[in-house]
């Protein structure tokens, strides 16, 4: 080998005339070899830069068409786009809002939640409110309060009763503006409404999968999901914020509290005595549907409190919580919890952003219209449950063309019968339990008969106090004395009506009345049989006899709460104060010193019809002390204490003494789902001119 080599040819730029020491091809090899390894590895890394600045310029690209769409969107709607087409658009939400609103809390988380959960799905157009089939079919949104989709009903109500609004208000839009309202009426900040958006036409249950957020998500899960629909990680902060106002149920936080991992049971991000209060509110095996406050500081106000309860280790989700004890995302929930105002101009940046996401304008989607096919499902409940047929007739406003008075004259009617008498609460509240259990909620237990074969002949019923029936008949004559309601209430909805009234005249709490109910045509003794709760029954004999009903354990011990305000007869409970069994006069369950009470109240052989307060304590209140009471023994009948004996329901017994809005929010649904049981409407049965005889 003569010569020099030209170093131009070689793949580095090195003067070969630099290396004299390479005086063998073995050297050469190897001296080769390595820097074609080099410039390999060079020319790979020269690749890998490439491809990283090709790859940031596609996501910096995909963010530039991201914020250029949500510009185009955010210029199509505009806060004055009803203005000549229903110029009083935000009145007529607004009026209709607060009187949802003034009658449940609910309202407030509800709306928001729906409005969160319609624009992660599909994008903000409504789909979340179609009926059945739909994305409210799937698991995410099943737990979503039947409030929310009520407040959008009774606002699009509202608005298409103002004949220049009629179907040309979309109910994206109505939503929006709700959730806006309801976010003023809990404390929190007003902000403008863009309007402007059309109703979705489709909604499925696996359009949600992978949509929405899960109370296990760490930061990076969130933030993925949230930039994707073009929010920011303040603007996650900011939203989550909403959870001031919030509540969740046992199920969706149960392994942070108990199996949380194998070294630790509990959390350790969590606050351990807010863990321990946590575990008293959702015992294990209690129903996974129990409501718990998001916010245990001030669960009623938009404010803050969610950021320094998360700076406490008071986070209910790990989902919350992670945004305090990851370091990316603390400095602004500090932020936040030492600033509500810098909060709130967050929070109002970040609904307004999410309010535009995938929404639909100009010739896209539809203005939903009442009897469309893609209706609302409008629900009165205060939980979200999955309505039958039958109770999808119901509805709270029935009444609205026909006698849109109905509630005040039955509560006046009912108002003055109480100050008469405390009886008329108890009876009442019995009576429509004793009709709805047999035969369905048709007033047929109200029915007489000349040769005493009704419903009200048979044993189980004769004990029903007369002054439930005569409120009844009171609230019936006061509805028919108006012109606008002879003969169009039925009798079945005044009971109804009369039952929410002594509730509430009793301390207890305000709910909707499902409205729609006819009057049944048959009532016979024969009918009564097997249908009713004895006072001996075990836990497995009332959950047969309430499931057949549709109704829950929990539904189950919620309504047995109604014994707070209830009376016995002696005969009802003798045995277990004399004759409990050979080995014990007393039945053990029975704490000593009240059933030595007992025996002084009946004694032996007094009259079996003297009645005793179920609840010893405040017999005149509507409240939880029924289930105090069983914690210490005093269970007046047997079906009372082995709610507490038996360890598959102690733990709802120990929530409900424990927690008495826990119990008040347990017993409106129970008492909501025990009022649509076998249910007449349409044209079934009949609108009984007098409640005490067929027509």
């Amino acid at each position: 080998m003569q010569g020099k080599i030209n170093s131009q040819h070689l793949p580095w730029s090195t003067s070969w005339s630099d290396y004299s020491l390479l005086i063998s091809w073995p050297f050469w090899f190897v001296f080769f070899r390595k820097k074609l390894i080099e410039t390999d590895h060079k020319h790979a890394k020269q690749q890998q830069q490439q491809e990283a600045m090709e790859s940031r310029s596609a996501i910096v690209l995909s963010f530039l068409l991201l914020a250029l769409l949500l510009a185009t969107t955010s210029a199509q709607l505009r806060s004055d786009f009803y203005k000549k087409t229903c110029p009083n658009v935000e009145s007529l939400v607004r009026s209709a809002v607060t009187k949802k609103f003034q009658q449940t809390f609910v309202t407030a988380p509800a709306t928001l939640r729906l409005f969160f959960h319609d624009c992660f799905v599909r994008g903000c157009d409504a789909s979340v409110l179609i009926a059945s089939p739909s994305e409210k079919d799937h698991p995410d949104d099943l737990s979503l309060a039947g409030d929310g989709f009520d407040t959008v009903m009774k606002a699009k109500a509202a608005v298409d009763s103002d004949s220049r609004c009629t179907n040309k208000v979309s109910c994206a839009d109505i939503l929006a503006l709700a959730t806006r309202d309801v976010v003023v009426l809990a404390g929190g900040p007003s902000y403008t409404v863009e309007l402007g958006r059309r109703d979705g036409r489709i909604s499925t249950a696996s359009s949600v999968q992978r949509h929405l957020p899960h109370p296990d998500f760490n930061l990076d899960q969130l933030n993925a999901m949230f930039s994707s629909n073009g929010l920011t990680q303040t603007d996650m902060i900011a939203l989550s914020g909403a959870h001031t106002i919030g509540f969740s149920h046992c199920g969706r936080f149960s392994n942070r509290i108990y199996n949380f991992s194998p070294k630790s049971r509990i959390d350790p991000t969590l606050n351990s005595a807010y863990a321990l209060q946590l575990r008293q509110m959702c015992p294990i095996n209690v129903d996974p549907r129990i409501a718990i406050n998001m916010d245990p500081t001030t669960p009623n106000t938009f404010d803050n409190a969610y950021y320094k309860n998360l700076q406490q280790g008071k986070g209910l989700f790990s989902s919350d919580e992670i945004l305090f004890t990851d370091t990316r995302s603390k400095s602004t929930v500090n932020l936040f919890a030492s600033n509500n105002g810098a909060f709130q101009q967050a929070f109002v940046t970040a609904i307004t952003k999410l309010g535009r996401v995938g929404v639909k304008t100009g010739n896209q989607g539809e203005i939903r219209l009442m009897e469309s096919r893609s209706a609302i499902l409008f629900s009165s409940l205060l939980f979200s449950l999955l309505l039958t047929a039958t109770s999808a007739q119901l509805s709270s406003d029935f009444y609205k063309n026909t006698c849109p008075n109905v509630e005040t004259i039955v509560r006046s009617a009912v108002t003055n019968k109480f100050q008469q008498t405390f009886v008329t609460a108890p009876a009442t509240l019995r009576l429509f339990f004793h009709d709805c259990f047999v035969r369905g909620c048709d007033a047929s237990i109200l029915i007489d008969s000349p040769t005493n074969t009704a419903e009200k002949n048979h044993p189980d019923d004769i004990s029903l106090a007369g002054d439930g029936f005569d409120t009844v008949v009171k609230a019936k004559a006061a509805v028919d004395s108006d012109p606008q309601c002879t003969n169009k209430v039925s009798c079945a909805d005044i009971l109804a009506l009369a039952t929410r009234d002594v509730v509430v005249l009793t301390g207890g709490p305000f709910y909707p009345v499902e409205l729609g109910r006819r009057d049944g045509r048959i009532s016979t003794i024969a009918s009564v049989q097997r249908h009713l709760p004895q006072p001996f029954f075990n836990l497995d004999q009332l959950n047969s006899l309430f499931g057949f009903n549709n109704l829950t354990q929990t539904d189950m011990i919620a309504l047995s709460g109604a014994h707070t305000i209830g009376v016995s007869h002696c005969s009802r409970f003798s045995r277990r104060i004399y004759k409990f069994s050979p080995k014990n006069w007393i039945d053990p369950t029975l704490n000593l010193t009240y059933a030595f009470q007992l025996r002084q109240m009946c004694p032996l052989n007094v009259d079996p019809i003297i009645a005793i307060s179920l609840d010893p304590t405040t017999p005149n209140t509507f409240d939880n002390a029924y289930y105090k009471n069983l914690q210490q023994g005093k269970g007046l009948l047997s079906s009372d204490e082995v709610l507490f004996t038996d360890a598959r329901s102690k733990s709802t017994v120990d929530l409900f003494a424990s927690n008495n809005g826990a119990f008040q929010q347990a017993f409106v649904s129970a008492i909501t789902k025990l009022g649509r049981v076998g249910v007449k409407t349409g044209n079934e049965g009949e609108i009984r001119h007098d409640c005490s005889r067929i027509n």
